[in-house]
């Protein structure tokens, strides 16, 4: 019996232990947990007015590159592989018309996939169409930087650090890429 009272005694101890121990991580780490912080370039100054935009984008002559070519490319590289399942990054690509963003393509990174369309995500990356000809099968991250390094590139993160860091903790090595930058 008194090895029971004992038992039970160090078990509650060791729970209070424990409790303590995950309260303190939480205030230590999570209470004051902000939003990732994410590098982007901030919005150019684009005319606004939809009616004008929209009519830019009916008459536009551009010529897009070719994104077959693109997702050919993507779907073999590692990045892409590794986004999970739950995760979800966005890849929007535009360009210019008479001062107006034209959207060109949209495509959704997860589960090792790429596919062609928008929606939510995660982590959303709009880059200059200008840039897809020179993605080859093992410099998308550095196609990336030089769009960030030159102002094409606009990124943003739809969820919390704590979110972020748990749901993509497999694509740590790429945060540089991806213009995340963690507090702490």
């Amino acid at each position: 019996m008194a090895r029971k009272k004992i038992f039970l005694i160090s078990f509650i101890i060791l729970l209070l232990f424990i409790s303590i121990a995950a309260g303190a991580a939480y205030i230590f780490y999570f209470k004051d947990s902000k939003p990732p912080v994410v590098t982007s370039t901030p919005p150019s100054s684009v005319p606004s007015g939809p009616s004008r935009c929209s009519l830019v984008a009916k008459n536009d002559t551009y010529t897009g590159p070719d994104f077959a070519r693109l997702e050919n490319v993507m779907k073999d590289q590692q990045i892409v592989k590794d986004v999970p399942e739950a995760g979800k990054i966005s890849l929007r690509f535009y360009h210019f018309a008479e001062g107006c963003r034209i959207w060109d393509k949209s495509y959704i990174l997860s589960d090792g996939k790429i596919t062609e369309g928008g929606g939510e995500s995660d982590i959303q990356l709009w880059i200059a169409s200008s840039y897809v000809d020179r993605i080859t099968p093992d410099n998308f991250c550095d196609i990336i930087k030089k769009a960030r390094a030159d102002g094409d590139l606009r990124q943003d993160a739809t969820v919390g650090e704590v979110t972020l860091l748990w749901r993509y903790r497999g694509m740590l090595k790429y945060k540089e890429c991806l213009g995340i930058t963690l507090s702490g």
